[in-house]
């Protein structure tokens, strides 16, 4: 703050240095030659004569008269010349305005377009790793935007000189909403499944889009269009996801776990949704006190194999925290495939979070927490939901760990790059 206002006197007291001494010094103003009026005349008259001369009107007898008569008429009245000379005295009022007004005048430009606040404030150092993925993320976003954005105008301009195409609109809705400008797919949509009305997934799709435009709130059209995309295809897998959805916002566990289950059945083993539907049955199992253990001794297995403790942001990170973001909480083990043995699911609005993970968590019969050696424990913040990391996704891990019963906390306290 010191320098700050060492350089901004310095250099006011420049500007000062220089104006002033303009308006200090004396100026002397010479006027000199007061005849020139009258020399003029007499130049005047002197070209007319020659004129006359030249014109006949004067002989050369009569011109050398009239010339020395005028000669002498000049000597006479123009010869002598006066000088006069006046000082002017130095403006000290101006001098003495210009050293108060002008520094009260740039304090006062400062304090109304500056930022005196800054002054006081330490420069803080960027995080330039995480600034240069951050821009380097939002170069890649804005680059395929801006390759996309053509195309996507070309083919609207097609469509509407063709409204009839429903393949069409609906690749467009699919298209603006892989540039994540859902309000943009909507109109597409609902002008795609007018056309095409027996397409579960394109109901699917526009009932998503529908839903991310609303608060990610399917309550109305959205959960309607569900229905319908159910009514055409019962397994339709994301038409269970979102009825399943619906369901367990309404507080309605036992419709949305078989939903859940029917997708479950349905999907792939190696399927990246896989995860996150045995996440959701797990929460929604535990909200009403099911039990999914089969055989009489699971429960002393699953209190051996299991692993419980306190999931918990880090202070540094609780400023990125989106209450409504899903959490991850699940044991990958150290070898083998890397798909979770166990997984639970919750809200960040709820961490610190309390968590236990055990063979009632698995996510296949045959892949369970008691059967590995050593694990390590992930908690995981998604913004998207999806149990697929993705970059900016908050997440903590811990160290190798047997599933033994025993009790680790796990803090949250990276940034997925």
């Amino acid at each position: 703050m010191l320098v700050f206002w060492i350089i901004a006197i310095v250099l006011l007291l420049v500007i000062l240095a220089l104006m002033l001494p303009v308006l200090l010094r004396p100026n002397a103003a010479a006027s000199t030659d007061a005849n020139a009026e009258k020399r003029a005349i007499f130049r005047q008259q002197f070209t007319e004569l020659e004129q006359d001369k030249a014109e006949g009107v004067l002989d050369a007898a009569q011109y050398d008269m009239a010339r020395n008569e005028l000669e002498r008429r000049f000597l006479e009245e123009a010869g002598d010349t006066e000088s006069a000379v006046t000082m002017s005295s130095p403006d000290w009022r101006l001098a003495i305005v210009l050293l108060v007004v002008l520094p009260l005048a740039a304090a006062l430009l400062y304090y109304k377009l500056g930022s005196p606040v800054s002054i006081s404030i330490p420069a803080a150092s960027p995080d330039v790793t995480s600034q240069a993925k951050l821009e380097h993320s939002t170069l890649n976003n804005s680059t395929m935007m801006t390759d996309l954005e053509p195309l996507l105008a070309s083919l609207k301009q097609k469509l509407e000189k063709n409204p009839g195409d429903g393949a069409g609109w609906a690749l467009l809705g699919r298209s603006y909403v892989e540039l994540r400008q859902h309000a943009n797919a909507i109109p597409a949509y609902e002008k795609a499944v007018n056309i095409i009305k027996d397409d579960p997934q394109l109901l699917a799709d526009y009932a998503d889009a529908l839903a991310v435009t609303n608060g990610h709130k399917l309550a109305g059209k959205p959960e309607a269009l569900v229905k319908q995309a159910l009514e055409l295809d019962v397994n339709h897998p994301k038409a269970l996801m979102l009825a399943a959805t619906i369901a367990f916002d309404r507080k309605d566990y036992k419709q949305a776990i078989d939903y859940w289950q029917r997708l479950q059945q349905n999907l792939p083993a190696d399927s990246e949704l896989l995860p996150e539907v045995k996440a959701s049955l797990s929460e929604a199992r535990t909200l009403i006190g099911e039990k999914e253990l089969s055989q009489p001794f699971a429960a002393a297995v699953s209190e051996r194999s299991s692993v419980t403790g306190t999931v918990s942001i880090s202070p540094k990170l609780i400023s990125k925290l989106d209450p409504a973001a899903t959490v991850f909480i699940f044991a990958r083990a150290t070898q083998g495939p890397p798909m979770p043995l166990a997984i639970v699911r919750t809200t960040a609005g709820n961490l610190p979070y309390s968590y236990h993970l055990d063979d009632a968590n698995s996510i296949m019969p045959a892949h369970k927490l008691s059967q590995a050696n050593e694990v390590v424990l992930v908690a995981r913040v998604s913004k998207t939901g999806d149990a697929k990391q993705q970059a900016g996704d908050l997440q903590g891990i811990t160290a190798a760990i047997k599933p033994d019963g025993r009790s680790v906390d796990i803090e949250i306290d990276q940034v997925l790059p």
